[in-house]
């Protein structure tokens, strides 16, 4: 009987020992990443492609809001053991130009496609070609992500494997509107416009609506019809760069006629701006008028884009890494505890009845 008591222990410890065992080593998911999509570089039967090319990130910024550019850095790479000539075709997303084509040339039937580069490269040398993209969507894009893809090729038009780059604009950020006006006299007055960046980096760029009734009309500075207001009006663009923390002071002059008005001045592009005062209405007559910013609710940024409030962008949950025991290995402990103290228990039943 102590033999049987003996051979039950020593099994109820063998499994305990085995779920502690897979308790000790952790489930490690990998970390979600995004894989460029690469392209078939060559068919059966063909050459090996020897000329490479990469692309860097691009970043996009610059003083119109509403269409950012930024640099876009290509290298392009000779791997064989003789000089070749070096192209790379470059092919940019929906919405999106190149600004100066250079060495580069449309290819035909491709939309958004060209053939750049051609220099004449040594073995296992290399050459950078420096390019501008801009924007052409309709509406800005802040807090979000584009990828435009480059593969190498020669002379003889065998092309390498597609890779992407990144393409990023600007995060949404914080400004506020402040303004106030001055009595109405011989039918003109001057609102002294103030708009100070409360985010965390620079802005550059940006624009001012103003929505003027009949009998308004923005004399002085330039106001353009962009037709991006809501409402009659015209939009002053302020292409200059303002670091976070500052603030940009300046005069719009009106020409009033008709008794009193009310005007309403809004920090565009509208979608930009995670904060509420970016709206100011100030009603003019012989007395003056003032306004700060109201509490008008910005518009959401674009599907396909995340609402960055302080300008950095954040890591998703789903993109961590996922460590420690499962709770499929926690259940296999139990169950092992459960199995030990009913053999322990049926064991202790049987030397009782002896």
């Amino acid at each position: 009987m102590k033999h049987l008591l003996r051979s039950g222990l020593l099994a109820a410890t063998v499994l305990a020992l085995s779920a502690l065992s897979a308790l000790a080593a952790p489930t490690v998911a990998a970390a979600a990443t995004s894989t460029p999509s690469v392209s078939p570089s060559t068919r059966a039967g063909t050459a090996a492609p020897t000329i490479l090319a990469r692309a860097d990130l691009v970043f996009l910024k610059g003083t119109d809001p509403w269409f950012p550019a930024g640099p876009l850095e290509v290298s392009v790479v000779n791997q064989g053991a003789t000089a070749a000539k070096g192209f790379f075709v470059l092919r940019l997303p929906t919405g999106f130009d190149l600004d100066d084509h250079g060495d580069c040339r449309v290819l035909g039937g491709a939309p958004r496609n060209w053939l750049c580069g051609g220099a004449e490269l040594p073995a296992r040398g290399d050459r950078t070609y420096r390019l501008s993209i801009s924007s052409s969507s309709p509406e800005p894009r802040f807090g979000s992500q584009a990828w435009g893809s480059v593969a190498g090729r020669n002379a003889a038009g065998v092309t390498d494997a597609f890779t992407d780059f990144r393409i990023n604009w600007p995060d949404r950020t914080s400004m506020r509107l402040r303004a106030t006006a001055t009595p109405v006299v011989d039918g003109t007055t001057t609102v002294r416009v103030q708009i100070t960046n409360t985010g965390t980096f620079d802005v550059g760029g940006y624009a001012v609506f103003v929505t003027t009734p009949t009998g308004v009309r923005v004399s002085a500075p330039e106001c353009a019809d962009s037709g991006r207001t809501n409402g009659p009006g015209c939009e002053i663009l302020r292409r200059r760069v303002l670091a976070d923390g500052a603030t940009d002071t300046f005069d719009v002059r009106l020409a009033v006629t008709g008794g009193t008005k009310t005007v309403q001045l809004t920090l565009a592009p509208v979608n930009r701006y995670t904060n509420k005062d970016t709206t100011v209405s100030l009603r003019l007559s012989g007395a003056g008028g003032s306004g700060a910013g109201e509490a008008t609710t910005s518009p959401s940024a674009s599907p396909s884009g995340t609402p960055t409030p302080t300008g950095v962008s954040t890591p998703e949950a789903a993109q961590l890494p996922r460590t420690g025991a499962s709770g499929g290995t926690y259940g296999l402990i139990g169950a092992v505890l459960v199995a030990l103290g009913t053999g322990l228990l049926v064991l202790w039943r049987r030397l009782a009845r002896n």
